[in-house]
C-alpha cells in the first residue's frame, strides 16, 4: 500500500541518504527543509513522518544548549503534536544511551521519549561515513588536527547509505532500535591505520556502537572504514 511519508532534514547527511533509499519505492515521497517545514507541516495528513532534523553537531550542542534543545526537543514535540501523521520515525543517537553526561546527549534521549512506544519507531544511529560531509572524528584525523575524544573510544562506523537504506526498509517496525556497524573499532586504530598525526586531546572515551542483541550478522563491519579513508586521503594529496 502507497503511504505519504515526510522526511525532515531532506537535505542533511542522514536525510538525503533516506530520500535515495525511498525515492525508486512506491511511496509518496515528500522532502522537507528548514524553508518548508511549516508549509509541510499545514499540508497533512502524513502515514509516517521521519524526522531526521535534529543537529548532529556536537560540540556545537555543548557550546549552544538551549539553541540545541530547541532544535531537537522542541521541534520533535511540536511535530508531534501539530502535524497530522500516523507514525513518527524518530533519527537519534547513540548517544542517548552513550553520553548524558553532556547536552548532546540528554537532549536526543529527551526527544526520544516523547514518541509513543507502541506505534513510533526510534532509530539510534552511530559514527557514520559517506561523501556529503566533512567534519567529525575522521576528518579530523584526515587533515591531521586534534580529536576531541580518548583514542580508545570504540565506533561501530557505517555507511550513511547503508543506515539510510536500513531505515527505509524497517519503517513498519515501531519501538527502540541501534543501528550501525556490527564490530567496532578504536579511534586509535583508525588514526594509525591512517598514518595520521593527529592528537587525542581529551581523556574523555566515547563508545558508540549498538547494545547486544541488536546487531545483525549481515550488518557492515566497523573496519571497512578504513580503505575508505585511506582513497580519501589519496585524493588530498593529488
Amino acid at each position: 500500500m502507497t503511504s505519504k511519508i515526510a522526511i525532515l532534514g531532506s537535505e542533511g547527511f542522514v536525510g538525503s541518504s533516506l530520500c535515495a533509499a525511498l525515492s525508486s519505492s512506491e511511496h509518496e515521497i515528500v522532502p522537507v527543509t528548514r524553508d518548508s517545514f511549516a508549509a509541510a507541516g499545514a499540508a497533512g495528513p502524513y502515514d509516517i513522518v521521519i524526522n531526521a532534523a535534529c543537529p548532529g553537531r556536537r560540540f556545537w550542542a555543548e557550546q549552544n544548549p538551549a539553541a540545541d534543545f530547541e532544535e531537537t526537543v522542541v521541534k520533535t514535540a511540536r511535530i508531534l503534536h501539530t502535524w497530522r501523521l500516523g507514525k513518527l520515525v524518530q533519527i537519534s543517537s547513540m548517544s542517548a544511551r552513550a553520553q548524558l553526561d553532556t547536552a548532546y546527549g540528554r537532549h536526543r534521549a529527551a526527544a526520544e521519549a516523547l514518541c509513543v512506544p507502541d506505534r513510533d519507531l526510534v532509530v539510534r544511529l552511530g559514527p557514520m561515513y559517506g561523501d556529503h560531509t566533512h567534519k567529525g572524528s575522521l576528518f579530523d584525523m584526515l587533515r591531521h588536527d586534534p580529536v576531541f575524544a580518548s583514542g580508545e573510544s570504540r565506533q561501530s562506523f557505517a555507511p550513511v547509505r547503508w543506515c539510510g537504506e536500513w531505515v527505509a526498509a524497517n519503517l513498519t517496525q515501531v519501538g527502540l532500535r541501534e543501528v550501525g556497524a556490527r564490530t567496532w573499532i578504536t579511534l586509535r586504530q583508525v588514526r594509525d591505520a591512517l598514518d595520521s598525526r593527529s592528537e587525542f586531546v581529551k581523556e574523555t572515551v566515547d563508545d558508540q556502537f549498538p547494545s547486544v542483541g541488536m546487531v545483525g550478522e549481515d550488518w557492515p563491519r566497523a573496519e571497512d572504514v578504513i580503505p575508505w579513508l585511506r582513497e580519501r586521503a589519496e585524493q588530498r594529496s593529488s
